[in-house]
C-alpha cells in the first residue's frame, strides 16, 4: 500500500528552498547566483554575456561590478577559467559591457 504526500515538501511552514551559489572569478566572494554575471564559451559565438544564465557552454561568474570586471579581464583570470584565449572581439565586448556598469 503506497501512501501519496498532500503536500510538496518544500511547502511546509519553515523549510526553506535552497539558493544556488557561485563564486566570483576576481573577488572571490560566494554570492546568489542572481547576484553574479555570467560569461559562456558558446561552439557558436565565441566569448558572449550570458544575462538570463541559460545557454549551454563553459561559464564563469563576475560581480555586477567594474573593479571585478576590470581585475577579471586585466589578470587573464577569465581566460584560465574559460580555458581560451579571448580574441580582440571578445575582450573588446566584454570591456564596453564593464564600461557600463
Amino acid at each position: 500500500m503506497t501512501m501519496k504526500r498532500e503536500t510538496p515538501i518544500d511547502s511546509r511552514p519553515g523549510s526553506a528552498k535552497a539558493v544556488p551559489e557561485r563564486t566570483c572569478i576576481a573577488c572571490r566572494q560566494v554570492k546568489a547566483k542572481r547576484e553574479l554575471v555570467r560569461i559562456v564559451k558558446t561552439k557558436d559565438e565565441g566569448i558572449v554575456i550570458d544575462i538570463k544564465g541559460k545557454k549551454p557552454g563553459r561559464g564563469a561568474y563576475l560581480c555586477n561590478t567594474k573593479e571585478c570586471w576590470e581585475s577579471g579581464l586585466k589578470s587573464n583570470r577569465l581566460e584560465y577559467v574559460m580555458r581560451t584565449t579571448l580574441t580582440r572581439e571578445d575582450l573588446q565586448r566584454l570591456k564596453e559591457y564593464a564600461a557600463k556598469l
